[in-house]
């Protein structure tokens, strides 16, 4: 089962039966089955090999924790939850830019305004994740500098450095609106060759 149309037969025959009401059951039992247990188990194991290969008779500790915790663990906050004092004390300012450089504070003020949405994309464009780490900002050490360019454009990033370059806008409008524009419009990466 791929694409509802074809792929692997989840019975005996299964390829040349059809789903109608009256084996629609079966088939989501069987389709569960498929997805959560057998059509996975190779990769599990797989994946299972690999963490013993990496982490030796160590990984046997990770089986303590639960689904939920290890996927926070390797994956980071499910929401993208920030505030106030947190911005203020985890955006770190750099290359002229400090706490209550107006475009810093436009900023922090912005951050606090996003959606849920805008919050994972302006992650994701400032550090390539769109999650935060289990200790949150805190442990995600952002830091905003000056666009060296001196440009009034997009916001760029250095997403291995967690690093921000924020133009010097003349208004928290304009901040709002560049800021939404480059979030939005990247993708991938965003390394640049700017200065460390």
């Amino acid at each position: 089962l791929e694409s509802g149309t074809g792929g692997a037969p989840l019975c005996l025959g299964g390829e040349s039966r059809g789903v109608d009401l009256s084996n629609v059951q079966e088939f989501v039992s069987l389709a569960s089955e498929f997805w959560l247990h057998s059509g996975v188990e190779p990769q599990m194991v797989a994946f299972r090999r690999g963490l013993y290969d990496v982490l030796g008779s160590g990984a046997v500790y990770l089986w303590a924790f639960s689904p939920h915790e290890l996927r926070r663990l390797f994956c980071g906050e499910d929401e993208v939850i920030w505030n106030e004092k947190e911005l203020d004390e985890h955006i770190h300012c750099g290359g002229g830019y400090t706490k209550t450089s107006e475009q810093v504070r436009w900023l922090r003020e912005e951050m606090l305004d996003m959606p849920q949405a805008n919050r994972a994309k302006f992650l994701e464009f400032v550090t390539s994740c769109p999650r935060l780490p289990p200790g949150g900002l805190r442990d995600l050490k952002v830091s905003v500098h000056p666009d060296p360019a001196e440009s009034f454009g997009l916001p760029r990033s250095r997403a291995c450095a967690h690093r921000l370059f924020l133009p010097r806008y003349a208004s928290r409008e304009e901040l709002a609106v560049q800021l939404h524009e480059a979030i939005w419009s990247s993708g991938g990466h965003h390394e640049q060759n700017l200065p460390p």
